[in-house]
């Protein structure tokens, strides 16, 4: 009878499945990581779209003292024209744009609203405004005459949009 030198090489069936079940796990953790930013890129992509409205808002309240009501008091298109690979809508109220997320929209973001406000000097129009995001605090001796009517989830503001005095990390 003779005995073999070589055992036959491979991996085992239970190896198999632990290599996979690993594999698995390590796929989850990452897949929360890559929906944050994914939608961290959508709101910083759809923030550049008040670019080209803040100088309007700002010429309004240099040349009438006062913010502008709405999208029609500003000259701006009506809210649902203006939209973007994210937006499907830009409400001014007051002085602050409210943006609705949809069209391509992470599903995180998908229906909730990120506001942008004016902050101005009270009975100063000369002073200059500011403008602050989502939860940021408004500054000393300023106050922002529209509410924050922000819905987006902390994780997916960016740092600027964020009160972090509060913990918003």
């Amino acid at each position: 009878m003779s005995v073999s030198l070589f055992r036959p090489r491979g991996f085992t069936l239970l190896e198999m499945l632990v290599v996979l079940g690993i594999i698995a796990i390590l796929a989850l953790l990452a897949v929360p990581a890559h929906m944050n930013s994914s939608g961290k890129e959508q709101v910083e992509e759809s923030l550049k779209l008040l670019e080209i409205l803040r100088p309007k808002v700002e010429a309004y309240y240099a040349a009438n003292g006062r913010l502008p009501l709405d999208n029609a008091d500003a000259g701006l298109p009506a809210p649902e024209k203006l939209i973007g690979n994210y937006v499907t809508g830009i409400q001014l109220s007051s002085g602050g744009f409210h943006l609705r997320f949809g069209n391509k929209a992470n599903g995180a973001l998908r229906d909730r609203l990120l506001s942008v406000r004016a902050v101005i000097v009270p009975e100063s129009p000369g002073s200059p405004m500011s403008w602050v995001c989502g939860h940021s605090p408004v500054p000393a001796g300023m106050v922002a005459p529209t509410d924050n009517r922000t819905t987006v989830g902390l994780s997916l503001l960016p740092v600027h949009c964020r009160d972090i005095g509060a913990g918003g990390k």
